[in-house]
């Protein structure tokens, strides 16, 4: 039996697996708000549904993975493996990035997980590139290269890169300074959606989720107008990403702040988004959202398994 989970900034997913399938009555979300560490969380979850010895964890954490720990960025919670293997008794720990984790399960999500934004060309060869973008709490990307027998997921930490001209130029164009925006994950996460928002309706108290809440239904305009921009620049952020990563497989958005945004405004972020644009010419990738919370946990499930 294997243990799986999927830590994020806010919450925890674990569930059992076995033969790499999720067994779904043992699946449980945790807040972290009121756990003091993962360890007590993967604790009590382990008292409650698996009495009997685990074979190995698969753990994907929302932070980087460095040799045998990881951090969980935006919570500051550090996971060692040797803790886990010495609390619980188990024969492996692996440790993985929550993105590379999505990125294992993408080759064989159903349609029902997945909602088509934009449906790219039919190419009669495609390179076996794919990629997971996440915006959520925090922002990254997982490169995916899928094989008949493999699957490969690429680490990165995307969202700590400097921001692209293309969005900065977008945000002058717009009236903001870049400055204001340095990187990715400053604009692209939850915070910067707030910080965007508040910039654009001039409101310092309004939240990212309440102009979402609001849009299109609040007397003050610029609300909306703040989501539509918002949506253009996760369009243009995407154009760009195209060019570097050549995913001919489609690209998979996940994240809170990035299913939120689309599920309102997606004609402002595909007018951007579908334009040809250098070497990819009219060959603009597919794009989707991955509708289901647990995905990454069956990526922990088949990871390694392939």
């Amino acid at each position: 039996m294997r243990l799986v989970a999927d830590i994020g900034g806010t919450n925890a997913r674990l569930a059992l697996c076995k033969d790499s399938k999720i067994v779904p009555q043992t699946v449980r979300n945790f807040s972290n708000d009121d756990w003091p560490h993962l360890y007590d969380i993967v604790a009590a979850y382990l008292k409650e549904h698996a009495p009997m010895p685990l074979d190995d964890m698969v753990i994907a954490v929302a932070g980087p993975v460095q040799g045998d720990q990881a951090l969980l960025t935006n919570r500051k919670w550090r996971i060692l493996k040797t803790e886990l293997l010495q609390r619980f008794g188990c024969k492996q720990v692996v440790l993985i990035n929550d993105l590379s984790a999505l990125g294992y399960a993408v080759p064989s999500m159903l349609t029902t997980q997945l909602r088509r934004i934009f449906n790219g060309p039919t190419l009669a060869s495609k390179n076996g590139q794919s990629l997971v973008v996440g915006i959520g709490t925090g922002f990254n990307v997982s490169p995916v290269l899928s094989a008949p027998d493999s699957v490969h997921c690429f680490v990165a930490e995307a969202g700590h890169i400097s921001m692209p001209k293309g969005v900065s130029d977008m945000l002058k164009a717009i009236g903001h300074s870049p400055c204001l925006f340095p990187t990715i994950e400053t604009l692209f996460s939850g915070r910067g959606l707030t910080m965007f928002c508040q910039h654009v309706s001039g409101d310092d108290t309004l939240l990212g989720t309440t102009a979402v809440q609001s849009y299109k239904t609040s007397s003050n305009p610029t609300i909306s107008n703040a989501i539509d921009h918002y949506a253009a620049l996760i369009g243009q952020l995407l154009r760009d990403l195209s060019l570097v990563y050549m995913p001919s497989s489609g690209i998979y958005l996940a994240g809170s702040v990035a299913r939120a945004v689309i599920s309102i405004s997606p004609a402002r972020l595909i007018d951007v988004f579908a334009q040809p644009c250098g070497i990819l010419g009219d060959r603009t990738p597919s794009l989707f959202t991955i509708e289901d919370d647990f995905a990454a946990l069956y990526g922990c499930a088949v990871h390694d398994r392939r």
